[in-house]
């Protein structure tokens, strides 16, 4: 039997007029599950609260009423006749009849015992399919979720605390790579055969300050040194500068730490035949390609340079 010969059934099913093989068959088809029917059936319900409330209240007659009692009042009579214990030998006399009770006034008519209710009614909702048991890993399902949700963020705070780490581990290699070239360039000046010093003093803005030039003519490199020079203010550095004659060349800008001190390895020294002097003054932040502020620091370059 096909599905829609089952829907066809339902409202026979709900009604009771189903028999024989057809309300076996619904029944088992009812039984695995049919959606479908479950929910035609749900409607003809729907349908079958609808009509009780559908008829129109029709009071009953007086004398109906009247004789409804009479019944009731001689059937509770007769059951209590039969629930009597069997009579003894002795006689006794009989029991006076019971007065005959009042009868209500004709004008009360029956009133119905129930109240309509709404209008229509309400739809009920289809039921779903049969419940089945979850087992023992449909009960762990929520387990296992949360434990997966856990591990993510775990993993997730791990991973971004390692980058983290990572990121400053590099950022260390790089700084000690720095460091290492720096020093790397310094070996090479002091190393140097025909090293050079050329002393810096201060000047009337900074008269306790003092600079070093260590110079290798050879290798066209040289390192700077200083010592008591003032804390640039915002905005300002201090730039490093090679004389040739009367021109200066920019050999950059260079910090200075809270004690005054600085170091700096200057890129390369031009021909040393033409160097004449070093010089420091105060320029805006990142340098100029022309001095423009004081000067700080000043050191000439006494004995020519082959």
């Amino acid at each position: 039997m096909d599905q829609d010969r089952f829907v066809e059934l339902a409202p026979d099913y709900a009604l009771g007029l189903l028999e024989g093989e057809d309300l076996e068959q619904f029944e088992r088809h009812l039984a695995a599950g049919c959606e479908a029917c479950e929910v035609e059936l749900g409607r003809m319900d729907a349908v079958g609260d609808a009509l009780a409330y559908a008829v129109p209240l029709v009071p009953a007659p007086d004398a109906l009423r009247d004789r409804v009692l009479m019944a009731v009042e001689a059937d509770l009579a007769s059951s209590k006749l039969a629930a009597a214990p069997a009579p003894q030998a002795a006689v006794r006399p009989p029991a006076p009849e019971p007065a005959p009770r009042p009868i209500a006034p004709p004008s009360e008519a029956l009133r119905p015992t129930y109240s309509p209710g709404p209008w229509p009614p309400e739809r009920p909702t289809s039921p779903g399919p049969p419940a089945r048991g979850r087992g023992f890993l449909g009960g762990l399902a929520p387990a296992l979720a949360f434990a997966g949700i856990l591990i993510s963020i775990v993993s997730g705070t791990y991973a971004y605390k390692l980058r983290e780490q990572l990121a400053l581990v590099k950022a260390d290699l790089e700084r000690v790579q720095a460091d290492n070239q720096e020093l790397a360039r310094v070996m090479d000046v002091v190393g140097s055969q025909r090293l050079r010093v050329i002393a810096l003093g201060g000047q009337p803005t900074s008269p306790k300050a003092q600079g070093r030039v260590l110079w290798s003519p050879d290798t066209k490199k040289a390192v700077f040194y200083a010592y008591g020079l003032p804390k640039p203010p915002p905005g300002k550095d201090y730039q490093l500068w090679v004389i040739q004659g009367s021109t200066p060349k920019s050999e950059g800008v260079f910090p200075v730490d809270d004690k005054g001190q600085a170091q700096h390895v200057l890129p390369e020294v031009p021909d040393p035949a033409g160097v004449g002097a070093f010089a420091v003054t105060l320029e805006p932040a990142g340098g100029l390609p022309q001095p423009s502020g004081q000067m700080y620091l000043l050191g000439s370059v006494t004995e020519k340079v082959n």
